[in-house]
């Protein structure tokens, strides 16, 4: 009987993953993968990170990786769908597609937030000038 390193639990002889928590008991992977946003390594066959849902990269032990606990990279994101509405819920979508779903939804809700706010100052300067 093969023991699982992460729970404990009893697997058959002919098992590679844990009946139980779905740990890998075969072989020691030939290489491993890494989140390259969270920075938490698994194994060759995930292809998702668990904590992020980032795509993972293949992982080498001489590469220093640097993490920090906030990602600023996106800002520029939230300008373009405030400047140009349209191009930011494009944009949305394409992160959504690409499994970023946090930084997609914020995206799209931006820009229909713009989109909302714009219509409404339209209609109010329109009413003020048909007043005049």
């Amino acid at each position: 009987m093969k023991i699982c390193p992460k729970c404990n639990e009893l697997n058959g002889e002919n098992r590679t993953e844990c009946w139980k928590c779905g740990a890998i008991l075969g072989p020691v992977d030939k290489y491993k993968k890494i989140c390259p946003r969270c920075g938490l390594i698994y194994s060759q066959r995930s292809e998702i990170c668990d904590k992020c849902g980032g795509r993972l990269s293949v992982y080498d032990g001489s590469t220093d990786y640097k993490f920090s606990g906030t990602d600023n990279s996106g800002c520029w994101l939230y300008i373009v769908s405030i400047l140009f509405p349209l191009i930011g819920i494009i944009l949305g979508c394409i992160y959504i597609a690409r499994r970023e779903d946090d930084l997609g939804k914020s995206l799209i809700i931006t820009s229909v937030v713009v989109m909302v706010i714009l219509t409404l100052l339209s209609l109010l300067f329109v009413s003020c000038a048909s007043a005049i």
